[in-house]
């Protein structure tokens, strides 16, 4: 093999490697924006008849009823479907990040942790299973299921707000994004991890949906980001 093909070669096998990242970064960033509507449809669908934190027995008892039918099932399923494509974006997300992050990309391993930690506590299913057994749950055990699967809600906030942190930090050390969003990721990751200790108020709400109007804005970069460069420190130092 001459000199001349081995480098004919090389080229090949880095626009190949190339390509690969390439689609990674458009499926990541489908992921984030389709994660967004099957998670957050159903339950912006339902939210109306959910009592707050605090609600009271039967106010639970009734809520529960209201969902146990076939179409809050089928929306259930839907968020289901829904976190487990947050997986596919938060570990889809990890890969580019890891690539900008270098050796050892110790942050974008904890981002994807984090992640896998937040959509296991949601898959929990304490108030589905309560929907599916409404008619026979006593008053106790409907608040029982209802205050776990709260619980079980507020305490992934943490991980979530792992997985911003670590996302953010990344961003703003390599410029692997917008600096703007790895701002934005640490300002709703920290959010999220402090409400924690308020859980059942309503403050949870705001870097709850920060964090999401964030998914939005990094799934569009990433989209974009396809048509120019693969995300790395060195290709996207031009689309900042």
């Amino acid at each position: 093999m001459t000199g001349r093909d081995a480098a004919a070669r090389t080229t090949t096998v880095a626009a190949d490697a190339d390509g690969r990242w390439r689609q990674l970064s458009k499926l990541t960033g489908v992921a984030g924006l389709l994660a967004l509507v099957l998670v957050l449809g159903p339950i912006s669908a339902a939210s109306g008849q959910e009592p707050g934190f605090t609600g009271t027995a039967a106010q639970v008892r009734t809520f529960f009823l209201s969902t146990s039918g076939p179409g809050p099932a089928f929306g259930s399923a839907l968020a289901t479907a829904g976190l487990v494509t947050v997986l596919w974006f938060a570990v889809g997300l990890a890969l580019l990040l890891a690539r900008a992050e270098g050796a050892p990309a110790w942050r974008s391993a904890i981002a994807a942790v984090s992640a896998s930690t937040f959509v296991i506590l949601n898959l929990s299913g304490g108030w589905e299973a309560a929907s599916y057994r409404a008619a026979g749950l006593t008053d106790e055990l409907a608040l029982y299921a209802f205050d776990e699967g709260n619980l079980t809600f507020a305490n992934s906030w943490v991980a979530m707000g792992s997985f911003a942190l670590c996302v953010g930090w990344v961003v703003l050390r390599t410029r692997c994004a917008p600096g703007w969003q790895g701002w934005v990721a640490l300002v709703s990751g920290f959010g999220l991890v402090l409400v924690r200790f308020a859980w059942c108020g309503e403050l949870w709400f705001a870097p709850y949906a920060l964090f999401w109007l964030w998914v939005i804005a990094l799934s569009v970069h990433l989209l974009r980001t396809t048509r120019r460069a693969v995300v790395t420190t060195e290709s996207l130092e031009d689309v900042r």
